[in-house]
């Protein structure tokens, strides 16, 4: 075996073994010809089972041996094993694993065409969003447009929401990655000698490196009063490596309802604090919304480091410091620098008081989160 955890096979393989992890259930497909049997065919075999269509179907933890992406033309045969993949079975047989990603047809909220366009994300800017600017109303005024771009945005469902049986729901926590959760480097996971064995495992050093102090204590804390979505924006093929690596999509503590990258981001236009204006994305909850009617404002967080993702979403967004690895330590240890960091401790406190206080979110000013948290601002008392 050489040092990047390729086996290094001496005999021809001739049948692979597929098993995807698709929520909490395995789907294994069997004895597949290594040498003929395609991706795209892979993804045929699991349409018939899972009812997800090929093409909306994402498959995650897959490389090729030659290094280049894997697509609907790669053979079985190209793929590249893993440590003790191995069919225990037989000595020329693989096992891949991979994670699957998409929604059944008949579960799609909006069934829309491809995108032709697909918007950008610029590089950040110095300023903030402001609520009942000019620009704020002239976008607002825009809804034809918004709720044409959320009709053709498709959301593959990875884990599905909690609803009881009395129809009640969880409410919405929407998470940026970059900065909110982690401060991504994959020179640090080369640099450490980042082994595909211990993805997600405690004893992954080099990924735990990149996450925010007490990421996954915040996220198994939050799992328990919310549902959980990701939006980055950054591109899916990042966005992918990330989730991986990080050991979020397979976690033991908690699930990821679905994920959005840049592509699903809105383009508006604000200004810098000189007063240049300056073209950029947003995260519109209206697309979550549209599709999940049971999430609104009123049962919504945003948390992102970015306050100008909120333009579109103004009451829903609670804004944390930026979390920065290498920033040395100041006075504040609540200020988003290095291994004293402890936001996320007060922000999970302050979302398990808000998700207890049957309140309706939109009247509750997520600016003031601390102070709900040490108690000098307190919730409206229950509704009896």
């Amino acid at each position: 075996m050489n040092g990047d955890n390729t086996t290094r096979v001496t005999a021809p393989i001739t049948t692979v073994t597929m098993i995807a992890k698709y929520g909490k259930e395995k789907i294994e497909l069997v004895d597949l010809p290594a040498s003929s049997t395609t991706i795209g065919q892979v993804k045929d075999l699991l349409h018939a089972r899972t009812g997800i269509l090929a093409k909306r179907q994402k498959i995650i933890g897959l490389k090729s041996t030659s290094g280049a992406s894997v697509t609907d033309e790669t053979k079985l045969f190209d793929l590249k094993a893993k440590k003790s993949s191995r069919d225990e079975r037989s000595a020329i047989a693989l096992v891949h694993q991979f994670i699957l990603m998409g929604t059944p047809e008949e579960q799609i909220f909006v069934d829309p065409d491809d995108k032709s366009e697909l918007p950008d994300v610029v590089d950040d800017f110095d300023f903030d969003f402001n609520a009942g600017s000019e620009e704020w109303t002239e976008h607002k005024a825009k809804e034809e447009n918004l709720q044409k771009f959320t009709e053709q945005t498709t959301v593959h469902i990875i884990t599905p929401p909690r609803i009881s049986m009395d129809n009640k729901c969880k409410p919405l926590l929407v998470l940026d990655l970059d900065h909110t959760l982690l401060d991504f480097s994959a020179k640090t996971l080369r640099d450490n000698g980042h082994s595909a064995s211990d993805i997600g495992s405690p004893n992954d050093s080099a990924a735990n490196q990149l996450k925010r102090p007490y990421m996954n204590e915040f996220l198994m804390w939050a799992y328990k009063y919310y549902d959980l979505v990701v939006w980055s924006q950054t591109s899916w093929t990042w966005l992918e490596i990330k989730l991986t690596e990080l050991g979020m999509i397979s976690h033991p503590g908690y699930n990821i309802c679905f994920v959005l990258d840049k592509t699903s981001m809105f383009k508006i236009v604000t200004s810098t604090r000189s007063g240049k204006k300056v073209e950029h994305s947003v995260k519109p909850l209206q697309i979550i919304w549209s599709k999940f009617p049971f999430w609104g404002s009123h049962n919504t967080v945003h948390l992102d480091d970015l306050a100008r993702n909120f333009a579109l979403n103004l009451s829903s967004g609670l804004k944390c410091t930026a979390y920065h690895r290498k920033k040395k330590k100041k006075r504040d240890v609540t200020d988003g620098r290095g291994e004293d960091d402890t936001e996320l401790l007060g922000i999970g406190r302050f979302l398990e008081l808000l998700a207890t206080s049957e309140q309706n979110f939109h009247d509750v000013d997520f600016r003031y989160w601390k102070d709900y948290v040490n108690g000098t601002k307190s919730f409206l008392p229950k509704k009896k």
